[in-house]
């Protein structure tokens, strides 16, 4: 029951991400010229702990089906208490939004970025507990445009950003839906055995497979959208970049949807596409 568990389930990595993308947003909306460092570090806090706290609260959630598909995380192999996972996820949801509650007066911020942070905290949240559902995926589709539409309200929410910020979020979600359905084709097998109802349980792995692809053709034409929405040349260049990437994984998956190594690089390099295209809306504004 080591400490290095506890912060492993927080998937540092993944939290830090989301902690940067929100400051990197809030620097992009105020033109990289941010009046002061410390409504930066609450963004970044506030990315960090959402994120930090769904994890914790997933994998408490998924404990069961995690022991019959990934046997070695820590619940299931009994490294961590489940209820010790729980509350400290939960403990650390509550810190963001207090954060963003006592900001207002404290940063002269507008009320904006407590009410994105409640609602994107929930979220995370409601996910977990809807986990067994099929369209629970599109949950975390929503949840990932968190740091950019957070980061959106703390700038004071400028007008002549909200069409690309809008459309953005949009190619934000379409990608991350096809990633989410290439997780849960890795995990049928285990997700049948517990129960859940995920898409390709649903649906059928032929329309899952077409999920994906579909998620792959969007995300070059969408990506286009945002850059007339307010992109510049190099947003353009490096957000076409990263969805040529991105479909080229689907293309992947839809050709292989029953070969876990294949899935499973699939996922990755789309992990990696979706990364370039956080680089590619952190300089739009250049």
């Amino acid at each position: 029951m080591g400490l290095r568990d506890y912060l492993a389930m927080t998937r540092p990595v993944n939290s830090f991400m989301s902690g940067a993308g929100a400051a990197m947003a809030l620097a992009l909306y105020e033109g990289y010229r941010p009046g002061s460092v410390w409504p930066l570090l609450l963004a970044f806090a506030t990315g960090y702990l959402s994120t930090a706290a769904s994890m914790l609260v997933n994998d408490y959630v998924d404990a069961y089906v995690d022991s019959l598909n990934k046997p070695w995380k820590p619940i299931p192999s009994g490294r961590v208490r489940p209820v010790t996972v729980r509350n400290l996820g939960l403990a650390l949801a509550t810190l963001s939004v207090l954060l963003n509650a006592a900001a207002p007066p404290l940063l002269h911020v507008g009320p904006g970025a407590f009410v994105v942070a409640l609602a994107y905290t929930l979220l995370g949240l409601a996910y977990s507990y809807s986990r067994r559902l099929w369209w629970s995926h599109f949950l975390v589709s929503a949840s990932t445009t968190g740091p950019v539409v957070y980061g959106f309200a703390l700038a004071g929410a400028p007008g002549g950003r909200a069409l690309f910020t809008l459309v953005f979020s949009i190619v934000v979600f379409t990608v991350t839906t096809g990633r989410e359905i290439v997780k849960s084709l890795q995990d049928m097998e285990g997700d049948r055995r517990a129960g859940y109802r995920t898409i390709p349980i649903v649906f059928g792995v032929e329309a899952a497979r077409r999920g994906v692809l579909a998620a792959g053709l969007a995300s070059i034409p969408l990506s286009w959208l945002a850059y007339l929405a307010g992109g510049n040349v190099v947003f353009l260049v490096l957000i076409t970049l990263a969805a040529s990437a991105y479909l080229a994984q689907c293309l992947s998956v839809y050709k292989n949807p029953f070969d876990k190594e294949r899935l499973e690089k699939a996922r990755v390099g789309m992990m990696a596409s979706m990364l370039l295209g956080l680089t590619a809306f952190w300089a739009s504004g250049l």
